[in-house]
């Protein structure tokens, strides 16, 4: 049973422009007569975890409709990106809080229950100021790559633009899937710097600073990739459709 100082913060503030949505928030479409964001949700109530809220923006009155009462609701006023979503979340965060597990609304919707569970309890059991989900893929393009060092220990989150050669060829990734410790999320999330090229925060810069810190950073490999399913376009929403009916 999860305890109930875990709270579940899903973004779908995001314009998604790739999508060409207009009348609507991506996270909104449905796979199999469902809001993408709603079989996020759907599992994590599963999963035991009924405090959920949603970081709404672009379009946020569709993801109101595809969600209703289910969740609480934050408003990022302006779009500044994943770094900047989760600052709005944080008033709504009861006293007794000590686990903020974020997600973004349009990768999660394959996440299993069970994942949502085995997450929470291994940042419990490792006492990890961060902990995030990664997967193999054999096609690793245009991806964060987990750099390690010979131990295994994380010693960096590399975006594809700056890796080097040897680094391309990483095959373990980053889903953006996180479970932060509360006290760590709250004091250092304003240390995220805005990115320079495309003016927006950057979640991921998180791990940078857990380590900078020396903060306990660690990784929960999941071997099964087809989990993840980010949709960033109609071709990956239409993958996304034909994925949820096998």
């Amino acid at each position: 049973m999860i305890s109930e100082n875990v709270v579940a913060v899903v973004l779908a503030a995001g314009k998604g422009s790739r999508m060409k949505a207009k009348s609507k928030n991506k996270v909104a479409f449905k796979l199999n007569g469902q809001p993408m964001i709603a079989h996020t949700v759907d599992h994590l109530y599963q999963a035991g975890i009924h405090n959920i809220i949603a970081v709404v923006g672009y379009q946020a009155e569709s993801v109101r409709v595809a969600l209703g009462s289910s969740v609480s609701y934050a408003i990022q006023t302006e779009q500044l990106g994943t770094g900047d979503a989760p600052k709005y979340a944080i008033p709504l965060l009861s006293n007794e809080i000590e686990t903020v597990l974020t997600v973004y609304g349009d990768d999660s919707a394959f996440y299993p229950p069970e994942l949502f569970k085995q997450m929470v309890e291994r940042k419990i059991e490792t006492k990890c100021d961060v902990l995030f989900l990664t997967i193999h893929k054999d096609d690793p393009s245009g991806l964060g790559r987990i750099v390690r060092d010979k131990s295994g220990k994380i010693r960096s989150i590399v975006e594809e633009k700056i890796a080097t050669d040897v680094q391309k060829q990483i095959k373990e990734i980053n889903t953006g899937f996180y479970c932060f410790d509360r006290e760590f999320l709250v004091n250092y999330i304003d240390e995220i710097k805005k990115n320079p090229v495309s003016g927006e925060y950057y979640l991921t810069d998180m791990i940078e600073i857990a380590l900078k810190h020396g903060k306990k950073v660690d990784a929960f490999f999941v071997k099964d990739d087809s989990i993840w399913h980010g949709v960033n376009n109609r071709s990956d929403f239409a993958k996304a459709q034909a994925k949820i009916k096998i």
